[in-house]
Formats: structure tokens, C-alpha cells, sequence
């Protein structure tokens, strides 16, 4: 009766012996899922630079109700910026109160032409404290606007989350240079390590050939095809148009599957996404003297991303 108790345990030696020398399997990946906002809200066009026609509680009411983590606003003017700030910090919206906003100018506080003398530009808003900024002018269009590229990370987060967004030009002889050039700093931020998310007016539809160099090339449909990129654009898998997504813009016939035109978009490396999904919103006709008219020409865009955050 010896023999067999000491072979069991000799044996359980040898059991304990070699787990402990096998490498462990894989963690489990970490992961973190950001919610997105964008608007072009049309401060000048639609508003004229007011804060006070339902504008201001039109974004802050959409903010509350989506809960996201980062909000990019393109059209916004000077003042409509500042208004904002306010309306989220009573909301207790964002975690660091004096650290949450970054605005880019496209025109010249005074100038006339634009919001009252108030000026026109880009933003973004974070529920995270912001670390450095990026203001990237880029190339002249020789409209008169100087667009922009704003980013900023997300600080004491690793790997580097970086949100950005951008309103390309109009013109077209000079789309492509612009997107290069949005693209270069893009996959400055990616090749590093680094997580950027980029949500915009691109003025350019997802199936132009100057976003082939942006979609994954997995992204591969009637709508949108020739791709080989690094990037999901987040309603790239929207059931109505796939590989092109849900209009963005209204009464137009300019966009795919019998859509008027989509030109808000929000890109993630495709190598950091583990899911995704983003919705087109109807734009709301809350603003105006009687709060019965249309808050912009574009409709707000929502989208969640879980990316991996792993090295």
C-alpha cells in the first residue's frame, strides 16, 4: 500500500513541477470603450453667433442625454464656445472643470463677416483633464478661412488617447492636401503607439477616392471599395449603406444608397478596434425665436468605440 501513495505523490510533484515551469496563457486584452459626439452646428450660417435662440440648450441637451466622453463642434462660434463651457461645467459634465475644452479659430475675432465680429472656428470638449494641445493650421485653400487640425490627449492615460477634430475645406483643388495633411499627424500619433480619434466635417464622402489611404482595406463594399487604409470610419458597418454609413446631411441627393450626403466622420485605427457603432441623429428643429426651426444643415453623429489598450 506504500508503493501506490508514494507514486500519487511523486506523480502530483510532477504535476505542480511542471505547471509551474509552462508559461501562463494570454491575459485577457484590456480594453476601453469611449463614447463620441460631433457636431457642425452652423453657429454662423443658421445662428448668426447667438447663444440665446436654443442653440446652446439644443447641445447640452444632446450631451446629457448621450453621456459621451469626448465632443467635437465644428462651425462654433467665439462666443458660442464659451457658452458651452458653461452650460457642461453646470452640468457637472466633465471631471476636470477647468481643464475639458480646446477651441481653434478659423477667422479673425472682428471680422464681420462672421458671428457678430465674434469669430468662427473648431472645438472640443472632454470629460477626461487634457493634457498639451495640437493647433495644426493646414494647408490655404485661399478662401480666406485658415483650417484647422485640433487635438489634445487625454491626460495620465496610457496608451495615449489622443481626440481630435478638423473642418477640411470646400474647395476642391485642395481637399486632397488638406486630408494628407490631417493624415500625416494621424499616423505620427498611431505609428508611436499612441490611440487617436478623430471626428469632423471632412466635406468629402466615404467613398471619394481621396479616403482610400484612410478605410481598412477589410472595408469592402458596393458603396465603398478600392481601400487600404488603417482606419474605421465608426458607421462604416451601418446595415442601410455598408462600408458607407447613414447620411449626415438632409434634402440632398448627393450621397450613396438614395442618401442625401455624409461628410461627418469619426476615424479609429481599425488595429485598435475590438467593436464599434455610430448613429446619425434627425436634426432637431428646436432653435429659433419660437424654437421651431432647424439647428443646423447637419445632423449630430454619436458613435462608440471599444479599443484594445494594450502595448
Amino acid at each position: 500500500m506504500r508503493i501506490p501513495s508514494v507514486r500519487r505523490w511523486w506523480a502530483m510533484v510532477a504535476v505542480l513541477v511542471t505547471a509551474a515551469v509552462l508559461p501562463a496563457g494570454p491575459a485577457s486584452a484590456a480594453t476601453t470603450t469611449y463614447k463620441i459626439w460631433h457636431w457642425n452646428m452652423a453657429g454662423h450660417h443658421q445662428h448668426l453667433g447667438s447663444t440665446t435662440n436654443g442653440i446652446i440648450q439644443a447641445i447640452a441637451g444632446s450631451i446629457s442625454y448621450r453621456r459621451p466622453d469626448f465632443v467635437s463642434v465644428n462651425e462654433i462660434c467665439r462666443n458660442q464656445y464659451g457658452a458651452v463651457i458653461d452650460a457642461l461645467q453646470k452640468m457637472g459634465w466633465p471631471q476636470a472643470p477647468t481643464n475639458f475644452a480646446r477651441y481653434e479659430p478659423m477667422t479673425a475675432a472682428g471680422d464681420p463677416r462672421y458671428c457678430a465680429g465674434h469669430g468662427i472656428g473648431i472645438a472640443i470638449f472632454s470629460r477626461f483633464a487634457l493634457g498639451d494641445t495640437l493647433r495644426q493650421t493646414l494647408p490655404d485653400d485661399g478662401s480666406g478661412k485658415r483650417r484647422k487640425l485640433l487635438c489634445a490627449p487625454v491626460a495620465a492615460v496610457k496608451p495615449t488617447t489622443r481626440f481630435c477634430t478638423t473642418h477640411l475645406t470646400t474647395v476642391a483643388a485642395h481637399k486632397a492636401t488638406q486630408l494628407g495633411k490631417v493624415h500625416s499627424v494621424l499616423e505620427s500619433y498611431r505609428s508611436r503607439g499612441d490611440i487617436p480619434i478623430i471626428a469632423g466635417d471632412f466635406n468629402i464622402q466615404p467613398d471619394s477616392s481621396l479616403l482610400d489611404s484612410w478605410y481598412d482595406s477589410s472595408v469592402n463594399t458596393d458603396a465603398n471599395h478600392g481601400n487600404a487604409g488603417r482606419y474605421h470610419e465608426l458607421d462604416d458597418r451601418e446595415a442601410l449603406c455598408p462600408g458607407w454609413g447613414e447620411q449626415t446631411t438632409e434634402s440632398n441627393k448627393l450621397g450613396a444608397c438614395g442618401q442625401s450626403g455624409k461628410v461627418d466622420l469619426i476615424f479609429v485605427p481599425a488595429e485598435r478596434l475590438t467593436g464599434y457603432s455610430a448613429d446619425a441623429h434627425p436634426i432637431g428643429h428646436v432653435c429659433g425665436g419660437k424654437r421651431d426651426k432647424p439647428c443646423s444643415d447637419h445632423r449630430i453623429v454619436d458613435a462608440t468605440a471599444t479599443v484594445s489598450t494594450g502595448g
